[in-house]
């Protein structure tokens, strides 16, 4: 009857522990840790001592109160100051797009450095990092760019 007590008294520590670092101190680790060592041992120490049917009982009580456990921190401020939860939209004044590399489009440059197929152009007096279609370009040679996409610069070698 002792080593039920002392299983069980275990797998309860390590609970308590795990919902010490969620709840209460997140982020110190330490709590988190001896929990899960607390809850493991709780269990090989069932699977060692006890009869197989026992064991895989307190192993899926653990599993099922686990999940609750992670049900419940899904929910909790914790998990709400761990996740960000902002959305970026045009609307709130985010854009993918940069407003300086859109004014590139079209627009002729000297390749700063060979093009294989990334490197830098100088584009309007100004260094850019731009990519080919997929050709080299040389160093010196003239480029035109044809696409710009985010903060992505495509250019073309003008022949």
């Amino acid at each position: 009857m002792t080593i039920w007590l002392f299983i069980l008294g275990l797998i309860i520590l390590g609970f308590l522990l795990v919902v010490i670092e969620i709840f209460l101190i997140p982020g110190f680790n330490i709590f988190g840790v001896f929990g899960f060592i607390s809850i493991a041992g709780g269990i090989i120490i069932a699977y060692s001592k006890l009869p197989i049917l026992y064991a895989h009982l307190i192993l899926i009580g653990s599993l099922f109160f686990s999940s609750i456990l992670i049900w419940l921190f899904t929910r909790s401020q914790a998990w709400k100051k761990l996740v960000l939860d902002t959305n970026e939209s045009k609307e709130d004044g985010f854009s993918m797009q940069n407003s300086e590399y859109l004014a590139l489009l079209n627009k002729s440059g000297v390749a700063y450095s060979m093009l294989r197929p990334s490197g830098i152009a100088i584009i309007e007096g100004k260094k850019y990092d731009v990519v080919t279609e997929g050709g080299f370009i040389n160093k010196g040679e003239k480029i035109q760019v044809v696409e710009v996409t985010g903060n992505r610069i495509v250019v073309r070698q003008i022949i």
